[in-house]
């Protein structure tokens, strides 16, 4: 929500009768579409439209939202705008620029909610423009990194150290592009050879050249055009060679820094990915490693060798006549300036591109992970709108980028190539007034074919460069995130722990500004269960995220054998934990695999003993590959209790000391439970359990229970205790879930 000018305030709280401005948003264009300012304000029950002039606040629109039939915020070529249907009638409300199109997008669907007379949707961070704090470039979603503002050198440095372990190679590649460019230049100089000391000195015999120098006009020609094939040759294999090699170097340095960054991402905390969209996280591996392996496997030799070729060439020009060189290069000041403005917004326009393909391939990931979901409650029309609102932010991004490239390319190009027309005037009165040789203008003419095509890279080199410290920044920003376990060498080695718990007046909430846990205290002793018990919402499951340190309380402590968790080398700590989720996560693989996720080397002897102990054994030998049964993605290809039990056994596997159950029953028929509670009873036996069930059947082995309510400790003690406290959290509990099983037996 932005701020509005006191001035413009007032004029809508004039007419609005006292209403509360529940949002305001200020446009950057006029009426007419030019640069300007517009605000959009919203009440409950009407929305208002104000430009201002030099007479001051103009009310453009003053509109009850009940006349309002939909609203949508429509991407136009090179701007958006609000167009609201009223009774039938399209009107555009406000204009604005596409750097504002997050904001008036939330707009139109809040506006669409009342419309309809449902609660409005609460702003998420894809609903606004995050910007950078210097320059205010917009922000990638889930990224701090703006390109304008990445320290370049430092960026540089870092990238280059993935060279160092290649930095031979690198010399012998740097050598062959040094031969392939030298051999590369030769071909206009031996074409002014030919023409001044070949065809010019035979031109004058018409024909009727004598016989001795006619066999040395012959054998000098015979020496240039095999000196011209050669250097074709060298020119080949060398090129052949240095792009071989290029092309190894960059895609195994490249291959170096998606396993680093993989590695830092399977080692970064869960909170880093509570905060992003898994189709962000993947763009960075694919599309932000992929720009690196372009810029370090193709760009780095491309520029290199152009560089180099605009060197050597203008040396050869100079060397040859200092003064047609130097009208050769009199465009290319004019040149560079137009080449910077035109790259740089061209970058602009492609970036945001990027962006938008970032945000498409977020949407598709989401969907389609979410796929039984979506046809579970017929919503693929929606799924498919969604899609095709990010398809069409992408197709405005492409359309305006192409069509600019299109447009600005061909003006620098002519203003590239200008210095040729200097140089057939020029050169053309030398050889005139025969201060210049015919064959050293058709020199200077084959350089200057070589020389503005290196100049437009070199020009260009820049924004590549650019384009590339900016994705390297990225990579690196997730590398330097915050690591589960960010100093292993100083925690506390606990190989073999007895699983003694403790929560010492813990306090914590994901924004710290408002907690799930209110000072909870709970002792528990090692091979006790605990069973976790309240409403939805209570902070059970954070309880469990915190005793597996997937994140850190705020205030108090976590103990385990009487050292801070914190402490604890996480390794040793994730060993013995054992963990049953509410939904069983398997792997893409066979049945025997997924059992073995937890104990990669264990035998198939273990395996199926752990399957027998989890009652999983006689389902998997009645498939017809039985172990080696495939899953399918996420396990689909199995029912829930067997998803269940295949969990349940990978658990037994891992023999952990501290075992937590996660809603372990809670999606499971009556017959598949019983087998599930049979199999929990062998698997809690001398292990210290917090079970987390609504099902209190799942606490029958409970020695304790934890009823918590709101964040906050409402009771602690067995079963029969609880119970026994009349109008008790616990008691309410299990009135309502008896009641609603008495009222279910009755339906069935």
């Amino acid at each position: 929500m932005h701020t509005l000018p006191e001035e413009v305030e007032n004029s809508i709280k004039a007419i609005a009768e006292g209403s509360e401005i529940e949002l305001a948003l200020e446009s950057d264009l006029s009426v007419d579409g030019l640069m300007g300012q517009q605000w959009l304000a919203m009440t409950r029950d009407r929305l208002f439209v104000v430009s201002r002039n030099h007479a001051g606040p103009t009310v453009e629109y003053d509109l009850p939202i009940k006349d309002l039939v939909g609203v949508k915020a429509e991407a136009l070529v090179g701007n958006g705008c609000l167009i609201g249907n009223i009774k039938g009638s399209f009107i555009p409300l406000i204009r604005y620029s596409n750097a504002l199109s997050k904001e008036f997008g939330h707009a139109a669907r809040r506006l669409e909610s009342l419309i309809k007379g449902e609660d409005p949707p609460k702003p998420t961070e894809e609903d606004q423009t995050r910007r950078c704090p210097k320059c205010s470039f917009p922000l990638e979603t889930g990224s701090v990194v703006c390109p304008n503002c990445v320290n370049k050198a430092r960026a540089m440095r870092r990238l280059l150290a993935y060279v160092e372990p290649y930095k031979k190679l690198t010399v012998i590649a740097g050598c062959l592009m040094l031969a392939t460019q030298m051999m590369a230049l030769a071909p206009p100089k031996l074409t002014q050879i030919l023409v001044d000391d070949v065809f010019r000195k035979a031109e004058p015999f018409k024909g009727d050249v004598p016989g001795i120098l006619r066999g040395q006009f012959l054998h000098m020609l015979g020496i240039v055009v095999l000196a011209l094939i050669a250097t074709r040759i060298v020119s080949m294999v060398t090129g052949i060679f240095q792009s071989r090699l290029t092309a190894y170097l960059g895609s195994k340095m490249i291959h170096d820094i998606r396993m680093q960054l993989y590695s830092a991402l399977e080692r970064l905390t869960v909170g880093f990915f509570d905060k992003r969209q898994t189709g962000a996280v993947i763009s960075r591996v694919s599309q932000d490693t992929g720009a690196l392996q372009e810029f370090l496997a193709f760009d780095i030799q491309y520029m290199m060798s152009n560089a180099l070729v605009l060197i050597l060439v203008l040396a050869i020009m100079f060397q040859q006549n200092w003064r047609l060189a130097a009208l050769t290069i009199l465009p290319a000041p004019f040149a560079s300036l137009a080449a910077t403005l035109i790259f740089t917004r061209l970058r602009w326009v492609f970036r945001r591109v990027w962006h938008r393909w970032s945000k498409l391939h977020s949407v598709m990931s989401d969907s389609l992970q979410g796929l039984r979901v979506v046809k579970a409650f017929a919503q693929e029309d929606r799924e498919v709108s969604r899609f095709q609102r990010r398809s069409q932010d992408l197709y405005t991004a492409h359309m305006q980028a192409e069509q600019t490239w299109a447009t600005l390319l061909p003006i620098l190009w002519f203003v590239l190539s200008s210095g040729q027309f200097i140089v057939w005037y020029a050169g053309g009165i030398g050889v005139i007034d025969f201060g210049v040789t015919t064959g050293t203008l058709i020199m200077f003419l084959g350089y200057i074919g070589m020389l503005y095509g290196p100049l437009q890279i070199v020009t260009r080199m820049w924004d590549w460069i650019g384009r590339c410290l900016a994705a390297s920044e990225r990579v690196f920003e997730i590398m330097d995130s915050q690591k589960e376990e960010t100093d292993p060498e100083h925690q506390i080695a606990m190989p073999d722990m007895k699983g003694h718990v403790k929560f010492n007046k813990v306090t914590f909430g994901y924004d710290k500004n408002h907690p799930v846990l209110t000072d909870i205290e709970l002792d528990v002793e090692p091979g006790e269960m605990i069973g976790l018990v309240g409403p939805s919402g209570a902070g059970k499951s954070t309880m469990i995220n915190l005793l597996a340190r997937f994140y850190a309380a705020q205030e108090g402590v976590v103990e385990i054998d009487g050292v801070d968790i914190r402490k604890i080398r996480l390794d040793d700590l994730r060993r013995q934990i054992g963990m049953v989720p509410q939904e069983s996560y398997l792997f893409s693989g066979t049945i025997m695999e997924n059992i073995a996720f937890s104990k990669p080397n264990a035998t198939p002897e273990e395996i199926i003993r752990a399957a027998k102990a989890a009652n999983a054994h006689d389902f998997i030998v009645n498939f017809p590959d039985g172990y080696e049964t495939q899953v399918g993605e996420r396990g689909q290809s199995l029912s829930g209790g067997e998803r269940q039990r295949i969990a349940i056994a990978r658990a037994i596997l891992h023999d952990p000391k501290i075992l937590i159950l996660d809603e372990a029953t809670s999606s499971i028929d009556t017959a598949t439970e019983k087998q599930i509670q049979e199999a929990l009873a062998r698997l809690v036996k001398n292990r210290t359990t917090f079970a987390i069930a609504h099902r209190l059947s799942t606490l029958n082995y409970a020695r304790r229970l934890l009823v918590l309510d709101k964040g906050k400790q409402a009771e602690l003690g067995t079963h029969e205790e609880l119970l026994a406290k009349t109008g008790g959290t616990y008691a309410n509990l299990v009135k309502m879930q008896t009641e609603l099983s008495s009222t279910v037996a009755v339906g069935g």
